[in-house]
């Protein structure tokens, strides 16, 4: 669930955008896009420092701490009157779930190991990728009904629910004795330790190489269904029914995951990512790829990316338990900015076609691949 709302505080303020630059009365509408970027930059930027203290405080100081900022955040957002106070409010409440990303996954890892820890983030990630596909129809309904201020507010009711819940139920996980100091050297030998595991490093990058082509597709996602296929009203089932593909590959990882070990999953699916979109895109600029082509194609995209997550997830973290604060916070920072920077310029090389989309797909894919080899990581 903590990770669940973080995810649940961006996509449900997808529907309200426009919303929100009429009530704010901004002189473009573009500009409400601010909501979403200050919330993902607030999560992700100070995720190291969250590392630093999760590894000297422990694992649930950090997660009340965290539930508590992002319910502050949610009502601060929705009592904005100017894009200002929006922007600082939404930036507070991304860093409230910037530090209950990384106590959850920090605990995670204390609790658990190796294909257990795999396995269990794939149970995780198939709830959390669900999220996307129910979210945006959420927060229409929720528009529907009410105003866009009803949705940072509900956000924050589920934060105050969450607080409620760990305050007497969520024990903490890091004994006393493997706690490590808060002195700079400290914490420069905790950086020193994860950023020289080639093995981690390589599967941080994939993975933020694989966020950028999902958030690609996320950003162009409108701009494809609407303005390619003209889709009209049936956008929001199209990306619901596509977003499906993600959580029932996650889903599917948990039992893949007993037959092959991860190393070969992940190298097998992104050969097929590499190949499959890159016949794909070359199709896409003879004008072959009419709708159905693109959705299942796109299906086969966000399943890979279903069982790309846990994985790189899983073998990023699996050999730093000793530091696995400044490893979950390391592995948050990259990925979101990474993400973030890549989907951004995916999106931006939309030009009425799938082709662009294809193509980045293949491309990062391959280079993914090439990191996990050079790091001696995918064999």
């Amino acid at each position: 669930m903590s990770l669940a709302v973080g995810a649940l505080a961006t996509d449900l303020m997808v529907p309200a955008l426009d919303g929100i630059g009429d009530d704010l009365a901004l002189g473009s509408r573009n500009l409400s896009q601010a909501a979403i970027i200050a919330f993902l930059l607030g999560m992700g930027m100070p995720q190291p420092f969250f590392g630093l203290l999760c590894d000297r405080h422990g694992r649930r100081p950090l997660f009340l701490g965290g539930a508590g900022v992002f319910a502050v955040g949610g009502v601060l957002t929705a009592l904005a009157v100017d894009i200002a106070t929006l922007i600082g409010a939404r930036l507070l409440q991304g860093v409230g779930a910037g530090a209950l990303r990384v106590a959850t996954y920090s605990t995670v890892r204390d609790r658990l190991g190796g294909p257990g820890l795999a396995h269990a983030l794939s149970l995780v990630m198939t709830v959390l990728l669900l999220e996307p596909v129910v979210a945006p129809m959420l927060g229409q309904l929720i528009l529907l009904s009410g105003s866009w201020r009803w949705i940072p507010a509900l956000t924050a009711l589920a934060a105050i629910v969450m607080l409620c819940w760990a305050r007497w139920r969520l024990d903490e996980s890091l004994p006393v004795d493997q706690r490590r100091s808060f002195a700079p050297a400290s914490a420069a030998a905790a950086y020193r330790l994860v950023l020289a595991d080639r093995h981690a490093v390589a599967h941080m990058l994939a993975y933020g190489l694989a966020m950028g082509a999902y958030v690609g597709f996320l950003t162009s996602a409108q701009a494809v269904f609407q303005r390619t296929y003209e889709a009209g009203l049936r956008f929001t089932p199209l990306l619901a029914f596509v977003s499906l593909a993600t959580a029932v590959g996650a889903y599917s990882n948990a039992r893949l995951l007993r037959r092959y070990g991860s190393a070969q999953l992940i190298r097998s699916v992104l050969c097929s990512q590499v190949v499959v979109n890159g016949l794909a895109a070359a199709a896409a600029g003879a004008g072959l790829v009419g709708l159905r082509p693109f959705l299942a194609i796109q299906c086969w995209n966000m399943f890979v990316f279903g069982l790309l997550a846990p994985n790189l997830t899983a073998m990023a973290m699996n050999r730093l338990g000793h530091v696995a604060g400044t490893a979950a916070s390391v592995f948050g920072l990259v990925t979101t900015c990474m993400g973030a920077l890549i989907g951004f310029a995916v999106g931006q090389l939309f030009d009425g076609s799938v082709r662009p989309l294809f193509a980045a797909y293949s491309v990062l894919g391959a280079t993914a691949l090439l990191v996990l080899a050079r790091a001696g990581a995918s064999r």
